[in-house]
């Protein structure tokens, strides 16, 4: 940049740096920088000037007009690596100068009392570059867009580069300074992503993540309470790739797991201590009460014993009012012993439980739940006659699972991922996938262009939100400005039927207030007519996650946690099976696989839960599951038997047989017919 641009910009920046007089002192760093008269500018007029700087920063930098090439080198920036050429280097180290002072400024305006009359310094700043409504006549399109996505991207890459030169090597960081400024401009742009035209992946930051260690430090940040002076990086999660995320949220699980498992393992040592021959306690009596006494405190696992037939019914029965501290636990199941199966757990054995319970929890039959004919998701009952507390066990029963590390057989919408984590749910986005044909409905209804009719005379719609309620349509008019709750029926003789529409009749919508009735009506959707169903679960959802590990995940990571993915990558699949008693290179083994291959989508998922007991992948794929192919005899002719597998351990027991055609045969017959614990 030439000096002849530089040396006025740096002149005006000083008025940056006077603080407003109820902060000006002799101890002030920028008395001693700028000891002038000047009055200090206002938060928009500070805005409007860093703006016109970051600009001419901006033009400093190489020209790249290949959006996909700028995106690459944004991704190095990321590693901490940076691409050779003097121009970028000055432009870095301008900005770094930059922000040594610019981060003053940002505390200044977090300490002026009056700053809740001044809108936030970022906030104008990011809103003067964000990509203008308006065309601009001087430019074509493509250069438009060049720099409407050149801009935020070279502002997130200069703000990396300040936080790689500034950094400790530690997870906890300054809240001020040089890095917290670079960092509050980060986490500025991250909330106004979708205006300045940025993806979640724009921000994610690998230079850290590949640094830090994946257990100790989230585990420690558990600890950690951030200041103004001093924040933790975990604070700021967008900055993470999602893998590392779930790394980070299953390290926090497994820490508490094994401190409740060491606290057991303790404390049993110590009753032997004092129960043993010769101890303390020398009544034998006294000996067993005590131990008795003592049997669940000091207990390592959460067991579970559970028969075939009654699995849910012994699932409640087992976990209601357990102690936390047995939850916490690792859990083991004991199934269908009474029916001689194999039931002792290794892993298999709790993804079938999971998998059946969860089945016959959300069955709609029990009127507990439903389920979308369309695209097969689960939602709340609204005015469910189910009682709270079934709720809250089944939303212990997720926890558990989640816990625990296994994925369940379960397709929520992402609304709900949303009202667990806590966020709102307002938008029709936010909806679209558990209710598309609503969506789309209210979509048109605010995109109705009036000119071509009134919306009152072409939509028709009362300002009610409708519902089924057991078995039968109730519609309520809907209210923003009271908050009253949906009524709930009751099986007591002399109470009052459900009426199926209000007494008085509901006004129609109209172009004035359609905005304020999708948001109405998202609102009635999502919270009002389920609210005592969802908080019961929600506060079983929670027994078992620290709190503050759900605030490193989003909706969609903690849907992929939950849910897993059923779409299964066989060559994935293959890159991370191992052998027992076969070769890779067998023939028969070649033949599996093209076999496989060829599934569609539902037997690859009934081929899984062939082996695994779970038609999903977890989060991370088919590396995080155990895939073995264990050699079991040689068949000749049409008899030949059918593979088996042990789903405890994810061994699939495949004979060897003669051609690929009977090994389709039987394969396929095997997995369309599996069913129980153990071996299938």
């Amino acid at each position: 940049m030439g000096s002849w641009i530089r040396k006025p910009l740096w002149i005006a920046m000083a008025s940056l740096f006077v603080p407003p007089k109820s902060l000006q002192t002799s101890r002030s760093p920028t008395a001693k920088v700028f000891a002038t008269s000047q009055k200090s500018f206002s938060n928009t007029d500070a805005a409007s000037l860093m703006s016109i700087c970051f600009h001419a920063l901006i033009a400093a930098a190489p020209l790249v007009t290949d959006s996909r090439q700028l995106l690459d080198m944004s991704r190095i920036r990321s590693r901490g690596l940076s691409l050779t050429g003097g121009a970028s280097v000055t432009g870095n180290r301008t900005l770094l100068s930059l922000q040594r002072n610019f981060d003053e400024l940002i505390e200044l305006d977090l300490d002026m009392l009056d700053s809740a009359k001044e809108p936030d310094v970022l906030e104008i700043l990011l809103s003067q570059i964000e990509p203008s409504v308006q065309p601009l006549t001087l430019f074509s399109k493509s250069e438009r867009s060049v720099h409407e996505k050149r801009v935020p991207i070279l502002l997130l890459d200069w703000a990396r580069t300040v936080m790689i030169q500034e950094w400790t090597g530690k997870p906890e960081v300054p809240g001020d300074g040089p890095f917290g400024g670079a960092l509050m401009l980060l986490a500025a742009m991250y909330r106004k992503r979708q205006a300045l035209l940025l993806g979640d992946v724009h921000f994610r930051f690998e230079f850290f993540g590949d640094r830090l260690d994946s257990v100790d430090m989230p585990v420690s940040w558990l600890s950690f309470t951030s200041t103004r002076q001093k924040t933790h990086l975990l604070d700021f999660p967008f900055i993470f790739k999602p893998a590392s995320l779930v790394t980070y949220f299953r390290a926090i699980n497994f820490s508490m797991m094994s401190h409740s498992y060491e606290e057991a393992t303790s404390l049993q040592l110590r009753i032997r201590m004092i129960t043993e021959p010769g101890s303390l306690v020398t009544e034998a009596h006294q000996r067993s009460a005590l131990e008795d006494l003592l049997r669940t405190p000091a207990s390592k696992f959460l067991i579970l014993n559970i028969r075939r037939d009654e699995i849910l019914t012994d699932a409640f029965d087992q976990l209601w009012r357990r102690e936390e501290r047995e939850l916490m636990r690792p859990l083991k199941i004991h199934l269908g012993e009474d029916s001689g199966e194999e039931g002792y757990d290794y892993g298999g054995v709790q993804q079938e439980f999971f998998r059946l319970a969860i089945a016959e929890a959300l069955d709609p039959d029990h009127g507990a739940f439903t389920v979308d004919s369309r695209t097969r998701m689960t939602w709340f009952q609204p005015g469910s006659l189910q009682p709270e507390w079934k709720y809250e066990l089944i939303g212990l029963l997720v926890s558990l699972a989640v816990y625990n590390g296994l994925t369940l057989p379960v397709t929520f919408p992402k609304a709900l991922y949303h009202k667990l984590l806590g966020e709102p749910v307002t938008e029709l986005h936010h909806i679209a996938d558990g209710w598309p044909d609503l969506a789309n409905g209210l979509t048109n209804l605010l995109e109705w262009n009036e000119n071509d009719g009134a919306v009152e005379d072409i939509f028709v719609v009362t300002y009610e939100f409708s519902t089924t309620m057991l078995g039968q349509p109730v519609s309520r008019q809907m209210d923003s400005s009271r908050r009253e709750p949906w009524p709930q029926p009751s099986l007591h003789p002399n109470a009052e039927p459900l009426s199926a529409e209000n007494p008085t009749d509901a006004p129609l919508v109209t172009g004035d207030n359609r905005s304020a009735y999708v948001s109405d009506y998202i609102r009635y959707l999502t919270d009002v007519s389920v609210a005592p169903q969802f908080e019961a679960f929600a506060r079983g959802f929670r027994t078992c996650l620290h709190p503050k590990s759900l605030t490193l995940l989003t909706p969609s990571l903690l849907q992929s946690i939950v849910e897993g993915t059923q779409e299964i990558d066989i060559t994935e699949l293959r890159r991370v099976a191992r052998y027992s008693g076969w070769d890779a290179n067998h023939p028969t083994i070649r033949d599996f696989w093209s076999v496989v291959k060829k599934f569609d989508d539902r037997m690859r998922r009934k081929l899984l839960e062939f082996v695994t007991s779970s038609d999903r992948l977890p989060v991370g794929g088919a590396a995080h599951i155990q895939f073995v192919i264990q050699k079991n005899g040689e068949e000749e002719g049409e008899g030949a038997r059918l593979p088996t597998a042990y789903t405890c351990y994810g061994h699939l027991l495949l004979p060897e047989y003669r051609d690929k055609e009977v090994l389709r045969e039987r394969l396929s017959m095997a997995v369309e017919n599996a069913e129980g614990f153990g071996f299938a």
